[in-house]
């Protein structure tokens, strides 16, 4: 459940500032689920004109900013833009607010600079890079905040320690996310106008973080009536009541608030939006699989669009139950054809075990962070770093998906069973890996290599292809340094066999200035 309520607050982030489109009227006893499904499937068909007027917004300002005459006129309209880009493109977001950045510094406006930051780590956050999030974040606390960016810093601070927290609540930070969440929670009401209706969501925010589900249902149904028609924290309102109905087990009434949630994001063009998926999980769950794929597929659609990296795991894992549910029926359907369903069995068997295998290698990483030297840094780093890996397999897993059920369909399982058999995709998925791998530890160990040279013998060091590249004795002695000795392992990761993996160990040795300590002295690098 937690990990839920994770995915549901990530739609929050990009609440303050945005100009939103007119709302849907409140329920009525005229409007019952099915009326409100209609229309948002009508809206799901013509989504692309409400994404359009958001760019064509986006663009007129920038028409704006380039005919204003006063520098510091400018900056509203920065703001503004990179706002509007945040929740339909990230890479865009990014880098309209890094203009703001720079334009705020030639001006000295610290105040502008710093709200510029406070949305560049919210932009960090939904692309999946958590380390630059919370490194901007504490810089600014650091700094100390200035008058005028409390709001949106403690808001932003606030969700994104409330996802950490949630998301994964096994982990050791766990509950110093969710007090961090909270804490910075309870800051914001200290400047937030009193009998706002931003403050009564706000205060909404508060009881989530204490666990107070039902005095966060009380609050939320305050916005949604006090708010006028194109107040944009409702269809947020809409979202988490969606989210409180479920979890007391009320699906007609989860249905419906995900639904006017939903109904609202598509209007706003919100490609960081959940409502659309949560509604989806809800109504596979309830036997409406046709519905729940279709919105499964566009909610996916928006967060590869919208470069939502932090949201792509989450979808896909609620779309391959889905997916797995309409195969169910369509195997059902075609008990006639039982050549075609032994194909298409074994087929999910390979990519059940694909993705069992993907997960122990996500966490066989997971341990080796934990071993880092640098343990602060090395977490966040792989936080990130995971999240792009686990994201790359995602979509490989789907591009190899849709290739079979292609090959299958046509008819050409001789092509399909010839491309498996060449080990084509494998050999992709594990130079992805070496990529990441290469990538990550050497963002924690930048000197690596050359420290390595160090305890080789002049004229016998190693020349890696590129500075960011590993070869593959390096990648051996990493492995060793991150606390995997064993040959087997190791051959598993990179791919070769046990024998190979003690013959690179011996040849190592033999370059080595001293070949007794050498493997214990390559294992200290990094603890100085």
């Amino acid at each position: 459940m937690k990990k839920v309520l994770a995915f549901v607050i990530l739609a929050i982030i990009c609440v303050s500032g945005i100009d939103c489109a007119r709302a849907v009227g409140q329920p009525n006893d005229d409007m019952d689920n099915n009326d409100l499904l209609g229309i948002l499937d009508r809206m799901i068909a013509g989504r692309g004109a409400y994404s359009e007027q958001r760019r064509a917004k986006a663009d007129s300002l920038k028409r704006l900013i380039l005919t204003t005459e006063r520098p510091e006129d400018r900056l509203p309209l920065y703001l503004e833009r990179g706002v509007l880009w945040s929740g339909l493109s990230t890479d865009s977001a990014i880098t309209v607010f890094n203009e703001g950045v720079n334009l705020s510094r030639e001006l000295g406006d610290s105040v502008y600079e710093q709200l510029f930051r406070v949305y560049l780590s919210q932009a960090y956050f939904h692309r999946g890079q958590v380390l630059n999030c919370f490194s901007g974040l504490r810089q600014i606390a650091n700094e100390g905040v200035h008058k005028g960016v409390e709001v949106p810093y403690h808001h932003i601070t606030e969700v994104v320690c409330y996802i950490m927290g949630f998301f994964s609540p096994e982990t050791e930070n766990a509950g110093a996310y969710l007090d961090s969440g909270l804490r910075h929670a309870r800051e914001e009401l200290k400047y937030v106008v009193s009998d706002s209706t931003y403050r009564k969501y706000c205060e909404g925010q508060v009881y989530l973080g204490e666990g107070k589900w039902d005095m966060m249902a009380l609050k939320m149904n305050e916005v949604i009536n006090e708010a006028p028609a194109d107040e944009k924290y409702r269809g947020l309102a809409y979202t988490l009541l969606g989210e409180y109905y479920m979890r007391a087990g009320d699906y007609d009434e989860a249905v419906r608030y995900y639904a006017l949630g939903a109904i609202e994001d598509i209007r706003l063009a919100n490609h960081d939006e959940v409502s659309l998926l949560r509604l989806g999980e809800l109504l596979n769950k309830m036997g409406d699989t046709s519905r729940a794929h279709n919105y499964m597929t566009v909610s996916l659609e928006n967060a590869i669009k919208g470069d939502m990296k932090f949201n792509l795991m989450r979808i896909n894992e609620a779309y391959t139950d889905v997916t797995e549910t309409i195969e169910r029926e369509k195997h059902d359907k075609m008990s006639l054809l039982s050549g075609l369903v032994i194909v298409l069995l074994v087929l999910l068997v390979l990519v059940g075990k694909m993705i069992v295998d993907k997960r122990r290698e996500v966490r066989h990483l997971r341990a080796v962070e934990q071993k880092l030297a640098s343990a602060n840094l090395a977490k966040e780093t792989y936080i990130s770093e995971f999240m792009n890996l686990c994201s790359s397999y995602i979509e490989s897993l789907e591009d190899y998906n849709r290739m079979s059920m292609r090959k299958i369909t046509a008819g050409q399982t001789d092509d399909l069973l010839a491309y498996i058999k060449s080990g084509k995709i494998i050999d992709e998925q594990r130079a992805k890996f070496y990529d990441v791998f290469d990538d990550a530890f050497l963002h924690i160990f930048p000197d690596y290599v050359s420290e390595v040279n160090r305890l080789l013998q002049p004229g016998k060091q190693i020349v890696t292809p590129s500075p960011k590249v590993l070869n593959t004795e390096l990648r051996v002695l990493a492995l060793s340094r991150l606390g995997i000795d064993d040959a087997a392992i190791i051959a598993r990761f990179l791919g070769i066999s046990t024998n190979t993996i003690y013959t690179y160990r011996n040849k190592l040795r033999t370059r080595a200035l001293d070949r007794a300590t050498f493997e214990e002295d390559a294992k200290k690098i990094g603890l100085q």
